[in-house]
């Protein structure tokens, strides 16, 4: 074998080892690639779901892999999420109550881990999240099983259902209308304290809820 065609054999065989390295060096790389993107969109928050949801009140629960403190961003506009309600210390067990909420209404919701948001999707989103949802049972419902129990010569109130349009951040009212709304659900048949009370039922029906919220907040109170 001349020299020439030995240094052309040594320079295919370089040129195919080579090849061969790049492939397999290629499909490495990618699948560390795809773990990595895929790890990185995934949120560490996992299993969110609402419980114990009531006229006044609900339960944001989720898991997590680690320990880590969070918190729930939620509000009746799917688009601006104006409350939130952090825990108090880590867990990867979490749940949240959510409390003075109005009867019959919609809230949109979002788990947070440190920096990062949790939509419905599953992923981690900035400002393109897709909350997820639950619905306030209405006082109708409460009022229904409360009457069983109510003596002959109490005066029974009236149901109310106060409408979706009905909620309001907090940070827009009086520190008068944030007491009414703290009080939301209290009425003069059960309350032995409402003398004091009744200054917060401003359409003085015997019951404060959502409704005098809205009238505190027209009165300009």
């Amino acid at each position: 074998m001349s020299l020439g065609s030995f240094k052309k054999q040594v320079k295919y065989i370089l040129l195919i080892a080579v090849s061969l390295l790049i492939f397999v060096a290629t499909v490495i790389l990618g699948k560390q690639a795809s773990v990595y993107f895929a790890s990185a969109s995934e949120c560490p928050a996992k299993n969110i779901r609402t419980e114990s949801v009531g006229p006044n009140s609900s339960v944001i629960a989720w898991d997590t892999d680690d320990r880590t403190q969070g918190r729930v961003e939620y509000g009746t506009n799917a688009v601006s999420l104006t409350f939130t309600s952090p825990e108090a210390q880590s867990k990867t067990n979490h749940t949240v109550p959510l409390t003075l909420l109005t009867p019959n209404t919609v809230y949109y919701y979002l788990v947070a881990v440190g920096e990062t948001r949790c939509d419905s999707t599953g992923q981690k989103c900035e400002g393109d999240c897709v909350p997820y949802s639950f619905t306030t049972s209405s006082l109708t419902k409460q009022g229904d099983s409360e009457e069983e129990d109510v003596t002959p010569t109490q005066r029974t109130m009236p149901s109310v259902t106060v409408p979706a349009a009905s909620a309001q951040p907090t940070s827009s009212l009086s520190l008068f209308c944030k007491a009414v709304q703290a009080n939301i659900g209290k009425n003069e048949t059960v309350e032995s304290e409402w003398s004091s009370l009744k200054t917060y039922d401003i359409d003085s029906n015997g019951i404060i809820n959502g409704l005098d919220v809205i009238k505190c907040q027209k009165s300009g109170k």
